[in-house]
Parts: C-alpha cells; sequence; structure tokens
C-alpha cells in the first residue's frame, strides 16, 4: 500500500473490502458506550454505509445520537497490521442503496430472506468526520488522518 498516494476513498474502501467487519461504538441512553461488530457495507462518493434492523437498541442508539466510532483491523499480527477508525457522524437514508448492498453482500440475503424482514433494515450514512490510518506494517510506522464529507 502506498500511503503517499492514498485518498479517503481508497482508505473508506479498505474499510470496507478488506476488514468488512468493524467495531462500531455509540453512546446508549445512560451516557455510556456501546460497542458492536458491523459490517461496513459499502463507499460511496466519499461516504461510508452500513445498515441495522429498525427493532435493535443499535437502531434507537443512532436516532438518539448520531456520533459513531468506527474502527477496523486487518493482519495477521500487530506489527503486520494497520487499523483504520472513522469518527463522525451518521444519518439514516433508509433503504436508499439497499438493494446494492444486499447484492455486494450476498449473505444478508441469508440473514433477511422475505420482504418483511429486509423491511426491517435501514441504511446509515457516515457523512461527516474524520478517517485515521495506524500501519505498523511498514517502517517507520504510518499514520495520518483525512477530513470526510467536508
Amino acid at each position: 500500500m502506498n500511503h503517499q498516494t492514498m485518498t479517503t476513498d481508497d482508505y473508506l474502501n479498505l474499510l470496507v473490502n478488506d476488514i468488512h467487519s468493524t467495531v462500531l461504538s455509540t453512546i446508549g441512553q445512560d451516557n455510556r458506550p456501546k460497542s458492536r461488530i458491523v459490517d461496513m457495507m459499502l463507499t460511496k462518493n466519499g461516504k461510508l454505509y452500513f445498515l441495522t434492523a429498525n427493532f435493535k437498541p443499535f437502531y434507537t442508539q443512532l436516532q438518539n445520537n448520531s456520533a459513531v466510532s468506527i474502527t477496523g483491523r486487518h493482519g495477521t499480527d500487530t506489527m503486520s497490521s494497520y487499523a483504520i477508525t472513522v469518527e463522525g457522524d451518521v444519518r439514516e437514508i433508509g433503504n436508499t442503496y439497499l438493494d446494492e448492498i444486499m447484492d455486494k453482500n450476498p449473505y444478508m440475503k441469508d440473514l433477511y430472506p422475505t420482504p418483511e424482514k429486509k423491511a426491517t433494515l435501514s441504511v446509515f450514512e457516515v457523512y461527516r468526520g474524520t478517517v485515521a490510518i495506524f500501519d505498523l506494517s511498514v517502517t517507520p510506522p504510518y499514520q495520518a488522518a483525512f477530513q470526510l464529507g467536508h
């Protein structure tokens, strides 16, 4: 990976395609952090997309507080790894891109196989914030941050 030529979109693509499963943290109603594993489904036009079902506490947390922190790591051990963190704000965009996400991630059709179950899904867009990279697989380690959506 050539960090000198990489853009925010390149790092978002790594997060979606190479890392995919990330730790996403929100703030709960008790003002305490809440974390879970969430797959990053799509990046488009400098934004990052994931989804959840509208009956989950996660959905309610996103409705109540748009701030999120998303971190993913790729590599087999510490010194061969890089991590990407996105911190920012999300907004619900409903079923926009839902069909594209389902086509790109066919396992979602197994999790939500009926039209009724699919109808519970809502797409969220990370539309502003920062994207940070920390790469320990290179010497010296590489660290940088980029704006998202500005």
